[in-house]
């Protein structure tokens, strides 16, 4: 049985405005003077996974959780001013705001790239890592999941016809949707989401599809808007950026956790970050994406506290 911390309201939660006219939805839960653990959460576009606080020792840690621009709860929920850089600078922003000179970044998927990103950026404020599922949004992972060679098209190909919209080269895929979902058809864009999160949800739970819901259709909508619109620019980096700079972050404790039968984030590329980091890498057999799964969030519960107790050495 998984024993993953008991999750209590949040010991506050508030907006934090940051530049451009956005405005961060912020929770906290734990202990007050723990260590800092922000948790960035995946997509992009998903939004606070209150779930994700569970992994954390909650009288040992300090745990934030936040949502990204233009997703969850906070606002506007435009793709203006929303790039990687302005995500980047956000977690600085709140920080500084919250007076932490230093934390552990954690994530999955997405979240994973975005922590990764940060800690490379500032390993000054940096105390160690846990992610899970890492995506490094290499020119291959997109390949990899929305193209005709890639694996969803080879193992769903029925389902790869209706979602690809005719095209075969994963530019064009995300070219398409990016047109779809920025349609004045409204029936049109509705449509085009659903369809995006159909495949995304195929990819990431599998059999588990029916545990993996968003609250409604414009949450629908604005994740498929977000994700297009990162996947269209390659996530605002440089073609294998977390690989190229990951010098910076070996001396930093660091835990994955990653299934080898993921899907969406091949654990080949994930071994090998792992191999350039001498990072400790927990790897899972036969589950996929999702870290709902109750092996996935043991694995990843106790990472978090290997984190800890090399901190306190």
């Amino acid at each position: 049985m998984t024993q993953l911390y008991r999750l209590e309201s949040p010991r506050r939660s508030f907006h934090l405005a940051v530049s451009d006219g956005h405005q961060l939805h912020v929770e906290e839960f734990g202990l007050e003077t723990g260590v800092p653990v922000v948790i960035c959460h995946g997509g992009p576009g998903s939004g606070v996974c209150r779930s994700s606080a569970s992994y954390f020792n909650p009288q040992r840690y300090r745990i934030i959780l936040f949502s990204q621009r233009g997703c969850g709860q906070s606002s506007p929920q435009q793709l203006t001013h929303n790039t990687t850089e302005h995500l980047l600078q956000d977690i600085d922003s709140l920080l500084s705001y919250l007076d932490i000179s230093q934390c552990v970044l954690a994530g999955g998927s997405w979240g994973a790239t975005l922590a990764l990103l940060f800690a490379q950026r500032h390993p000054e404020r940096v105390q160690g890592l846990v992610l899970w599922a890492t995506f490094l949004a290499c020119q291959s992972d997109l390949q990899w999941l929305y193209g005709v060679s890639g694996v969803g098209a080879q193992f769903y190909p029925e389902r790869y016809q209706i979602f690809s919209q005719g095209e075969g080269d994963y530019k064009a895929v995300l070219a398409r949707y990016a047109q779809l979902l920025h349609s004045d058809d409204e029936v049109a864009v509705r449509r085009a989401a659903q369809q995006w999160h159909d495949w995304d949800r195929q990819l990431s739970v599998g059999s588990q599809a029916q545990r993996y819901q968003l609250d409604h259709e414009q949450a629908v909508v604005q994740q498929a808007r977000i994700m297009v619109h990162y996947f269209n620019s390659r996530c605002f980096i440089e073609e294998q950026q977390i690989f190229h700079q990951a010098e910076r972050l070996k001396h930093l404790p660091v835990w994955m956790v990653h299934s080898r039968h993921d899907y969406v984030c091949r654990f080949a590329m994930a071994q090998a970050l792992a191999d350039q980091l001498n990072a400790r890498l927990l790897i899972l057999e036969e589950v996929g994406h999702c870290a709902t799964n109750a092996v996935y969030s043991e694995a990843i519960r106790r990472a978090a506290d290997l984190l800890l107790c090399k901190l306190a050495h």
